[in-house]
């Protein structure tokens, strides 16, 4: 643990910092409004210095509000005593009032791009704990020396518009919107605001561990506030802003998400932008949001896409774990099955059991509107293409023929589907109701498993990708006739 009267390297100039108080913090976080009457927010804690001022600041806010925090650490078990920290952070949170829970990171650990992986696991299971807990914000302690930092790194990297912005204040994760209320605030602030309520933190070694990209960039760089606060452009937050009201507009006008995971885009409406910018953004977004990812292609990537979609009427390729395939005036983008794990996942009895529910391809949730009864072993999930029938053309065809939005769409994109199978064969496929199913494999000339008494099988498919559409704020999603006319 840090001591406070013991500046560690990582102070920079921590003297200097001025602490925050409450008036302060109530100026930044009031810029995310509107809250609850009685706000509750999960913050998540490290135990560092920035997510512990952060959670009792926060903590102090919720309270005059009548509402509460829930702080939540993300064991990495990356080393070997991230469990006792977990724990130290804990208690010193408790002893300020506050609820603590601790998200392991379970399973094996990758061997390269660590940082990267672990980031995205952290937030998968942050998302995850706040949709459990029925919370609607996140906080993060990420501040301007962070913001500085990746500024760098983009730049080192040739990024484009967007990046040149920084880290976004708000976003959109499945389930919560992420807050960044420090990005305007100094690290060393924060360190003076532990150290004037004598509150303690923990040093992640890691953040000195040069095999990192960010630490070598902060170490080259000898990045400080004072030095580097022109390294943010003042009008570089309202170019991201622009950008995202306008690649928002762009979507909402060109693009349908299906209830099976598959977009289809408008051409007129992509192509409609004379920013190639945006363009190559709302194409991005697509694709990420289709292919699971938390991430979306590199920008080069993405405007070569846009060019061979431009040019070519019936263009075919992947990106991102993604098939994009135009048809004449319509860009379909639905998940590459090549590319897709298609073991079976079996399915845990005591979700069945319980009602719970499942995740599968970071694209669907299968959830038990009422406990299975037995038998319950060998239920899974795997994607469409693994069903025998699926190869028929009696099967597709009527596939076509009964399921209307489904007609126009290519063979490829079907066999990505979601379905959910069991010894008898094919119980249900994501986005269509059970009788719609049935109807078609009754058309095909297949009986579908009787889904009643011992047998019954009652669950509810959701389109529910890690990245949604809206991720950068746009929020709904309209059905314009023209698309599936």
């Amino acid at each position: 643990m840090s001591n406070p009267d013991k500046p560690t390297t990582d102070d920079r100039a921590a003297s200097d910092g001025t602490p925050l108080d409450a008036v302060a913090f109530a100026h930044l976080i009031d810029g995310f409004a509107p809250f609850e009457t009685a706000p509750v927010l999960a913050v998540a804690v490290s135990g560092g210095a920035d997510s512990m001022a952060l959670a009792l600041l926060a903590h102090e806010w919720a309270q005059t509000r009548g509402g509460k925090i829930v702080a939540m650490t993300v064991d990495h078990g990356l080393r070997l005593d991230s469990a006792d920290e977990a724990k130290w952070v804990g208690h010193a949170l408790r002893a300020n009032g506050i609820a603590h829970i601790v998200l392991p990171w379970l399973g094996d650990k990758p061997s390269g791009a660590v940082q990267e992986r672990a980031r995205i696991a952290r937030y998968d299971l942050l998302d995850q704990a706040c949709a459990t807990h029925g919370i609607l914000h996140l906080l993060v302690a990420h501040h301007l020396d962070d913001q500085i930092e990746t500024i760098a790194m983009r730049d080192s990297h040739g990024t484009k518009p967007m990046g040149r912005a920084g880290m976004s204040s708000r976003r959109f994760l499945k389930s919560v919107r992420l807050l960044r209320p420090f990005l305007s605030v100094a690290k060393n602030d924060l360190i003076a605001t532990l150290k004037a309520r004598g509150q303690d933190w923990v040093e992640d070694p890691s953040n000195q561990n040069p095999k990192f990209e960010r630490v070598r960039i902060r170490k080259d760089t000898r990045i400080t506030v004072a030095a580097d606060q022109e390294a943010i452009p003042s009008d570089a937050m309202q170019t991201r802003l622009t950008l995202e009201e306008t690649i928002a507009n762009v979507l909402a006008r060109s693009v349908m998400i299906l209830p099976v995971g598959i977009a289809v885009v408008d051409t007129a409406g992509i192509y409609r932008s004379q920013d190639r910018d945006v363009r190559c953004y709302a194409l991005g977004q697509v694709i990420r949001t289709i292919g699971g990812a938390a991430y979306m292609p590199s920008f080069d990537a993405l405007a070569n896409l846009l060019d061979a979609t431009y040019n070519d009427a019936s263009h075919r390729s992947s990106l991102g774990g993604c098939v994009i395939h135009r048809k004449s005036d319509r860009i379909y983008i639905f998940r590459e099955v090549g590319r897709m794990d298609k073991t079976p996942m079996v399915i845990d009895p005591d979700v069945l059991r319980s009602g719970g529910c499942v995740r599968w391809d970071n694209r669907f949730e299968w959830a038990a509107l009422s406990p299975v009864l037995p038998p319950l072993a060998g239920i899974w999930i795997g994607p469409l293409v693994l069903c025998d029938v699926f190869h028929t053309k009696a099967f597709r065809a009527a596939f076509g023929e009964i399921v209307g939005f489904i007609a126009d769409l290519p063979r490829a994109a079907l066999a990505s589907m979601p379905a959910l199978y069991d010894k008898e064969g094919l119980r249900s496929v994501g986005g269509l109701e059970v009788s719609a199913l049935s109807d078609v494999l009754s058309a095909a000339g297949c009986v579908m498993p009787r889904n009643r008494g011992e047998n019954a099988i009652d669950g509810r498919w959701r389109f529910a990708p890690r990245t949604p559409l809206w991720e950068s704020g746009f929020k709904s999603l309209p059905k314009p006739v023209s698309l599936l006319a």
